[in-house]
């Protein structure tokens, strides 16, 4: 009797061609579910509202893990998100961030004897660094982190990621200087809606802002008034005249810009009386 070797167990082309074919799936006990083309559409629009929610949880961050810094192009804005993280999470925890951490702590934390007997103070100054330390590195994508892996406080880490993110004053400087001119000279473009406007000046604020740009809610308004295109002009008239423009902020104003429509009607009465009042 032969002894039949294993490798002829193995199925033969023909064999393995039924089994992997359609036909051989019909033929089965559990043939593939149907699925039509709206239902594959359903599960694809699910699963990308899944990931852009996974997205969004990642770089806002949620109580029990800290907004991710993706790329460093992003830092201005979320060391801002950042900050306000970790001041939610500890008032005291910011000082590890500001205040060098001192090292003889480790050295002296490095034996459970030593650690045993540390004072109250130094023990909470030590933990409240590696707590920190913790955030912040989490916070971090492991490309990030790689760059960065040499710091091992939280205040050599965070000056850092600072140097890198904003630059030095000089770089700084011409970062404001560029955003101060950018928002001067602010407009509507062409083909773009309003929304997208709006959006586009948001994003503009929070810069100016991250680069100490200095302006008044009044030059937010006022900027933002004179951007908009000619259609708007009877709109932003009407405002002066009765003083809105000059008592509103920037949110505020928009939120009206954004309910113009509705109140169209009675400002076309209002801008007629306007006009009669002035003959």
């Amino acid at each position: 009797m032969s002894c039949t070797s294993p490798w002829d167990w193995s199925l033969d082309s023909q064999s393995s061609q039924e089994l992997t074919s359609a036909a051989a799936w019909a033929k089965s006990m559990f043939p593939p579910p149907s699925i039509s083309p709206s239902q594959w559409a359903l599960v694809s629009n699910q699963s990308q509202s899944i990931q852009n929610l996974l997205i969004s949880e990642s770089e806002t961050g949620s109580n029990n893990r800290p907004p991710k810094l993706n790329h460093m192009n992003d830092f201005p804005s979320w060391k801002n998100r950042f900050h306000t993280y970790v001041q939610g999470q500890s008032t005291d925890l910011w000082t590890c961030f500001i205040n060098a951490f001192n090292a003889n702590l480790e050295v002296v934390a490095s034996t459970s004897e030593g650690y045993a007997n540390m004072l109250e103070n130094d023990k909470k100054a030590y933990e409240l660094e590696k707590k920190a330390f913790a955030t912040l590195t989490q916070a971090l994508n492991k490309d990030i982190y790689h760059q960065f892996s040499y710091c091992k406080t939280t205040k050599t880490l965070w000056d850092a990621l600072v140097a890198r993110g904003e630059g030095n004053a000089a770089t700084r400087k011409s970062r404001h200087d560029l955003l101060k001119k950018e928002f001067e000279s602010f407009q509507f473009l062409e083909n773009e809606t309003l929304n997208d406007m709006t959006t586009r000046f948001y994003h503009l604020i929070s810069e100016i802002c991250a680069y100490g740009v200095v302006s008044t809610q009044q030059d937010m308004v006022n900027r933002f008034a004179d951007a908009l295109p000619p259609k708007w002009s009877s709109f932003i008239e009407l405002l002066k005249h009765t003083g809105t423009l000059d008592t509103v902020n920037i949110y505020e104003f928009i939120q009206k810009k954004s309910g113009k429509q509705s109140v169209l009607p009675l400002l076309r009465i209002q801008k007629c009386t306007f006009q009669a009042s002035m003959l």
